[in-house]
């Protein structure tokens, strides 16, 4: 129990920062730099804060003070130690969008080939922002402004500014972070990449998604390039006839995976105020011929089953009477 007498001596400010052991930390703003997303958050932090809490800053970040740094909706935590034996809390701000607005978002990346291409196979294009624009969006801001940066520090900040060498430090290590994975900027948006990718995937898998540039199907043929293939001196008296070979082909009709894969790479009919819906009646004439070939198919194979079922019994017969 604490005596009266001796009240408990408050903590004081060390001459230097607190060493922490294990902290994220970063040699130097060239990874950041050489990288857009990275470059992005940089200005923002050049643009916002004054030149002292910049240099203090990034010797924070790079001695490793950051102590933790969480990723949420619509914002970054960092707890940063500085010279007080409690790290001090950094919270940057950035408004997350709705999910109306990610719908519309990824619509349109669905609707664009080049770039749901690139996102599906776990790549950012340079120019994604170029999709949130008309929907008057901005991925990462543009102004200073746009990020609510606060610390609860005691430090003097510069007249009209939140910045301090604490959230510089949080920021460098965010900027560092986007240069090796931009992706993060849509984690702070308010939507994780899984979720991104995989409504992205359904979307491309409607009727009328696309440009139809992406194939959604693709049977399994065998190409004809494998076959044996002779001197075209050797085939001259039989070009035309059938190739024996070709049987080797796998053209046995089938039921495809996806359905109306054709119709799905097409996309929606470009007649507007038409009278009847000319995908629909594409499906419905694409669904009778391929039940009438398949049809086709069975009863050709009942067939010869049961002509070899024929040929059989007229063997039999031929041999009972001899």
């Amino acid at each position: 129990m604490q005596s009266p007498h001796f009240p408990k001596k408050p903590a004081e400010k060390t001459k230097n920062p607190r060493r922490v052991r294990s902290g994220m930390k970063i040699p130097s703003t060239e990874r950041a730099s050489e990288s857009w997303a990275g470059q992005r958050w940089l200005r923002l932090i050049e643009a916002g804060a004054s030149q002292d809490a910049q240099v203090e800053g990034l010797e924070y970040a790079k001695l490793g003070q950051t102590r933790s740094l969480k990723v949420e909706p619509g914002k970054v935590n960092v707890l940063v130690q500085g010279r007080m034996p409690r790290a001090y809390r950094v919270s940057i701000e950035l408004g997350a969008f709705d999910r109306p607005s990610w719908d519309k978002i990824i619509q349109e990346m669905a609707g664009q080939a080049r770039y749901s291409a690139k996102l599906l196979s776990g790549e950012l294009p340079t120019t994604i922002e170029e999709l949130f624009a008309p929907l008057g969006l901005q991925l990462f801001p543009i102004e200073a402004e746009d990020l609510k940066v606060s610390c609860n520090c005691d430090e003097p900040r510069e007249e009209g500014s939140s910045w301090c060498k604490h959230s510089v430090c949080a920021a460098m290590i965010v900027a560092d972070q986007l240069a090796q994975d931009p992706w993060i900027i849509f984690s702070i948006r308010g939507i994780q990449r899984e979720d991104l990718v995989e409504q992205l995937k359904h979307l491309r898998l409607l009727p009328g998604s696309g440009d139809g540039s992406a194939p959604v199907y693709s049977p399994h043929i065998e190409a004809i390039e494998i076959l044996p293939q002779k001197p075209l001196s050797e085939c001259l008296d039989h070009f035309w006839d059938p190739s024996a070979s070709l049987e080797q082909l796998h053209l046995t009709p089938e039921r495809p995976a996806v359905s109306h894969p054709l119709l799905r790479r097409l996309g929606q009919s470009p007649f507007e105020g038409s009278r009847f819906p000319l995908v629909g009646l594409l499906q419905t004439c694409y669904d009778v011929v391929s039940e009438q070939v398949l049809a086709d198919e069975q009863a050709a194979g009942e067939g010869a089953g049961d002509e070899a079922g024929d040929g059989g019994e007229e063997a039999s017969e031929s041999f009972d009477s001899e």
